[in-house]
């Protein structure tokens, strides 16, 4: 079975690792893919990207879009 994680935030927004770390700590742990999908930005896009080619880990780029919907905070996950 292979295991991903395609929700994941780096330090373009509201995470504590950069996208390089973040790809290391998923092959640590054994995932076959990862996403990035930092709040509003597709800054860290390029350099995951980057660090996923040599990792053997799977890259997905992403976004995670905040969004208000009648009063209600909305946050939206898009993947590629």
């Amino acid at each position: 079975m292979k295991l991903c994680d395609l929700h994941t935030h780096s330090v373009y927004s509201d995470g504590t690792c950069t996208p390089a770390e973040l790809i290391a700590l998923a092959k640590d742990a054994g995932l076959a893919a990862i996403a990035l999908t930092d709040h509003n930005t597709v800054s860290g896009i390029p350099a995951f990207l980057k660090a996923g080619k040599s990792s053997g880990v799977i890259t997905v780029p992403g976004i995670e879009v905040s969004s208000d919907f009648m009063g209600t905070e909305l946050h939206i996950v898009g993947l590629f």
